[in-house]
């Protein structure tokens, strides 16, 4: 009598996690362009979850004085940009680079001393209200 071996098939196929970028375009409403802060929240609707969570990891594993190098900051920025599927401009990442630039330029062991309404409206015009609001809560 052969013996029988439980040997499967070849495994199904999954459905590929390949990221996708999120879209550039803000969604629109009947009243015209929705909020800074909704364009981000659907934008995050479309990002791999699993990849969000590993960026977040490397942030809160990056030492304290890695913070203080802007060349260090950017790299970071890029590349979860990158993981997460998230098209950054150049433009708009120089713009959060001389942002992070300016809130750390005269910081001390408490933080900033530039506030996030001052910041938000120099390098983000286009930030509404409720965005900064909802900014200021993790902002200390």
């Amino acid at each position: 009598m052969p013996k029988q071996t439980n040997r499967r098939g070849p495994a199904p196929k999954q459905a590929s996690r390949a990221r996708r970028p999120a879209p550039a375009a803000a969604p629109q409403t009947a009243t015209g362009n929705t909020g800074s802060l909704d364009t981000l929240k659907q934008n995050m609707k479309q990002i791999d979850k699993g990849s969000m969570f590993e960026a977040l990891k490397r942030v809160k594993d990056m030492r304290p004085d890695s913070w203080k190098d802007p060349n260090t900051v950017r790299e970071l920025t890029e590349n979860i940009a990158k993981d997460i599927g998230i098209r950054v401009d150049s433009k708009r990442l120089d713009a959060f680079m001389n942002a992070f630039n300016d809130a750390t330029k005269n910081a001390d062991a408490k933080g900033p001393k530039v506030s996030v309404e001052d910041i938000a409206k120099k390098y983000g015009p286009n930030i509404d209200d409720k965005t900064i609001k909802e900014i200021k809560k993790f902002v200390k």
